[in-house]
């Protein structure tokens, strides 16, 4: 029996680790959209059921003939007989295209597998083989069924969701404060699925004065949190997840010791821009006065800084929570009892470990293929206790074959992300829920405005004797948007060496924030320190492989090495 077990996981294992590479062989084959499901992606293109494996659709049968290739004779072909050719439907029309290239037509993909009409519908011939249902209500949820369970229902009013491809609005609204309340599950509706993305609960900050009545369940623009008083998140939701269940000793506390007031944020996306869409979706909250042993909360993890170059099969990008900054912000041990992997459509691999001491302790979650349609969440019958010290390694890998452009982190679905959620308890051992990081700069150094030695906004923002004196000399030697000056050269060598905030990812978050915050004042010594730095860093390369290449036997190899540094710095110049 344990055999027979065996034999069916790898035969699972292989289906599900086999589909991702047909996908790269077809054009905008990782781009083709549910035919019946808003913002979903049908990732077993040839086959009926959407995750892949199992039986072929008539396109995964001519796919097979074809030798399990993209020819001119399958991208000619009607699999779906719905009158457009499958090259038609994947975007490339002409049949030109060839693996490692873009399609001539990268928007408006449908399925070469399901007839659809003109109008986007099913035709009727399909109509029974395609599940066009989006699961939706909470099951085995233990916490329904007792006797104190209370819920409300909260909802946007009917609002016009804007001709945005990304729109973020927020409403903030009073939450149960007669008594203490543990909430226990929260439950999603759906008015309009063809634009909505996510939701998130944030509970607003009981410490500080609360939103005034007037202000309340009122829709309005908001950023990727609700305001600076509404940041803790305390519930979430994503396309393919029918709600969430906390069962355990633990809940989120609401009422008087808790939050009393929360955000409701809607991500709408509105990808062709239209103009008459509403959406009026909303969540119904579960809370008990029967209080758990523990008040839980959801901590992040994960890289905000992503620059993924367009056309890579893999490209990897690493978020840590350092061990120092988890030491600051874990302040007894915490214990993970639940974790969500979090990017967008170009992420196809995601997990995050725990190392202590500097050694591999344990894995939090590890998605070999990531499907943003098909969230898994993890939960723990035991839950993981992490301690302060520890450092968290969030990995996200993606698959960016789709894409002419760098993408980078961003709110749109045309973004990218790179997050862990992961719920824990006691909250009290970790107010602070956020242990992210900045390419290498960990979160909690961008909080202190400290990064090794360098205090960065002091060098942003405060004329202090020190920051007034480089910037200074910088402007005095440097020319801003002009040829590389010899004195700002000798300035900045100077500089490089003995100034921490001119090193590093420090300085390059240094030039974000200039840029975002619009500060003209430091856009202008950035840009005159770049315009030498890029000249000084192919002069230490020339440098360098002149010091390396002093051996007759590898004089003419460095002469070679040497030219094409030439050629690299006349492009840079």
């Amino acid at each position: 029996m344990r055999i027979g077990t065996l034999l069916n996981t790898l035969f699972c294992v292989g289906i599900v680790t086999a589909y991702p590479n047909f996908k790269d062989i077809l054009p905008n084959g990782n781009e083709v959209p549910h035919p019946c499901k808003a913002n979903y992606v049908w990732h077993g293109v040839g086959h009926n059921n959407p995750l892949g494996g199992g039986s072929r659709n008539q396109f995964g049968l001519d796919f097979k003939t074809a030798g399990s290739s993209w020819t001119p004779e399958l991208c000619r072909k009607d699999s779906d007989g719905d009158g457009r050719t499958n090259g038609e439907e994947l975007g490339d029309p002409e049949c030109v295209w060839k693996r490692g290239s873009f399609p001539s037509r990268l928007s408006d993909i449908t399925h070469p597998g399901v007839c659809t009409l003109s109008d986007g519908s099913i035709c009727d011939a399909d109509k029974g083989e395609i599940d066009c249902q989006v699961e939706d209500g909470l099951k085995n949820c233990d916490v329904l069924k007792e006797p104190e369970t209370l819920n409300t229902t909260i909802r946007f009013p009917e609002t016009v969701v804007p001709a945005e491809e990304t729109t973020y609005s927020c409403m903030i609204f009073n939450l149960p404060s007669d008594q203490d309340y543990h909430l226990m599950a929260y439950e999603p509706h759906i008015d309009n699925e063809m634009v909505m993305h996510h939701m998130i609960i944030f509970g607003c900050d009981p410490n500080e004065d609360p939103v005034p009545d007037e202000q309340l369940n009122t829709v309005t623009k908001c950023g990727m949190s609700a305001g600076s008083n509404c940041n803790q998140m305390i519930g979430l939701w994503g396309v393919g997840r029918p709600g969430y269940c906390i069962d355990g000793p633990m809940g989120i506390r609401i009422g008087q010791g808790g939050f009393k007031q929360a955000a409701l944020e809607f991500h709408w996306n509105n990808p062709k821009l239209k103009s008459n869409l509403k959406d009026s979706s909303g969540v119904t909250l579960y809370y008990t006065p029967k209080l758990r042993e523990n008040d839980a909360g959801i901590m992040s993890t994960g890289q905000t800084n992503l620059e993924i170059p367009p056309g890579q099969q893999s490209y990897t990008v690493v978020g840590k929570c350092h061990s120092e900054c988890s030491r600051k912000l874990i302040q007894a041990p915490i214990n993970i009892f639940w974790a969500k992997n979090h990017m967008h459509y170009l992420g196809h691999e995601m997990n995050i470990k725990v190392y202590r001491d500097d050694v591999y302790y344990t894995e939090l979650t590890n998605e070999v293929i990531y499907n943003y349609d098909s969230p898994v969440e993890k939960t723990y019958s035991t839950a993981v206790q992490v301690l302060p010290g520890d450092e968290i390694v969030t990995t996200c890998k993606f698959k960016s074959l789709s894409r002419p452009k760098t993408t980078f982190f961003g709110d749109a679905t045309s973004d990218e992300m790179c997050f862990g959620f992961l719920a824990f308890y006691p909250v009290a051992n970790m107010p602070f829920t956020s242990c992210t990081a900045w390419k290498d700069i960990p979160v909690c150094n961008l909080i202190q405005k400290e990064h090794n030695y360098c205090k960065w906004f002091d060098f942003m923002f405060r004329n202090v004797n020190e920051t007034k004196r480089v910037r200074d000399k910088v402007m005095a030697n440097c020319k801003p948007f002009g040829s590389c000056l010899s004195e700002c050269k000798d300035t900045l060598q100077i500089l490089f060496a003995e100034h921490p905030c001119m090193k590093g990812d420090v300085y390059e978050w240094i030039k974000d924030r200039s840029l975002k915050l619009d500060n003209k004042e430091m856009q202008a010594f950035i840009v005159a320190v770049d315009s030498c730095k890029a000249e000084m860093a192919a002069d230490a390369y020339l440098q360098n492989l002149t010091n390396n290449n002093t051996s007759g036997s590898d004089r003419l190899g460095g002469t070679s090495l040497l030219l094409v540094s030439l050629i690299m710095y006349m492009m840079i110049k």
